[in-house]
């Protein structure tokens, strides 16, 4: 099966499908007051940069409700993970800012037969070695 994305330990497929993905990017600037002309912007590297990915499952047909509760497990403990496209280019790291679903067509048990679901993510840096055993918990 052709993997769409993968975000640490959950592969994005057609069980787990992202139907869109959002990115941002932004550079912070110093503004400097000079007289008599325009401010000088000096600049100061990249800011924030997010990740916004929107996809659905549909549980009764193709499972993947444990994909949502990894995520959700990965956000509580602000564990930083690896995110990469399906072609294979890493996008670095991010943690997990939020995650919404939405359940529609819910089944006697009450669950959706078709959940939507949005995880924004935020980039950070690549995590310190003291993060390993935290970030390989999730991959069992």
């Amino acid at each position: 099966m052709t993997a769409l994305m993968s975000l640490g330990p959950v592969v994005f497929d057609l069980v787990t499908n992202l139907t869109e993905t959002e990115s941002k990017t932004a550079s912070s600037f110093a503004k400097h007051e000079v007289v008599g002309v325009a401010p000088v912007y000096e600049s100061m590297g990249d800011d924030e940069s997010s990740f916004t990915l929107t996809g659905v499952i549909h549980p009764e047909h193709f499972g993947g409700l444990g994909t949502l509760a990894t995520l959700e497990a990965a956000r509580a403990a602000s564990i930083p993970l690896p995110l990469m496209r399906g072609d294979f280019t890493p996008l670095g790291w991010v943690l997990i800012q939020g995650i919404t679903n939405q359940s529609g067509y819910l089944d006697h048990k009450g669950v959706g037969r078709e959940v939507q679901f949005t995880v924004e993510l935020i980039r950070v840096g690549s995590p310190g070695i003291g993060m390993a055993s935290s970030i390989l918990r999730l991959f069992q």
